[in-house]
């Protein structure tokens, strides 16, 4: 899920494919109540839910686009912490995180919501990290590619 927040614009074009092969166009839901609609992956399964199942989650629970636009700090938190603390390939982070800026040149930053910004502060103070800029990951990539031991193309040289 916090691999479709880092992209931003990614559910904005889901929605509008949406629109486009039903009858009744997307309709988010803002309350007063909610119903929302927990999923439930068995850990077997955790490796195989993609970013299409993600979006299939928002799209079903009728989750706003403002609110995942306003996530968008969330997921840059967790891509840039993969990079450091992955079990996973960091090609697929990578992968993410050129398209992250490539839909940045797009679409612009996501903007939050005013007033939960107290939600970013939570974020910042839970895992001890400021507002990072946009770059960090090209400083992280470039490191990781300066280190024989870390490039994924290591292994055959």
């Amino acid at each position: 899920m916090a691999l479709v927040m880092a992209r931003p614009g990614l559910y904005r074009e889901a929605i509008d494919a949406f629109n486009k092969i039903y009858d009744e166009p997307f309709a988010p839901q803002y309350g007063p109540q909610l119903t929302i609609t927990q999923v439930h992956v068995p850990d077997d399964k955790v490796r195989n839910f993609s970013d299409d199942d993600a979006i299939r989650v928002l799209l079903y629970n009728h989750i706003p686009v403002e609110w995942v636009d306003h996530a968008y700090t969330y997921g840059v938190v967790y891509l840039e912490q993969q990079f450091h603390h992955s079990t996973m390939s960091l090609d697929i982070f990578r992968e993410v995180d050129d398209e992250r800026l490539e839909r940045l040149k797009l679409y612009g930053t996501p903007t939050a919501i005013p007033q939960w910004d107290y939600g970013v502060v939570y974020l910042e103070q839970q895992f001890h990290h400021p507002t990072m800029s946009l770059d960090i990951f090209r400083e992280v990539d470039d490191e990781r590619l300066s280190n024989p031991i870390l490039r994924s193309d290591s292994a055959t040289a």
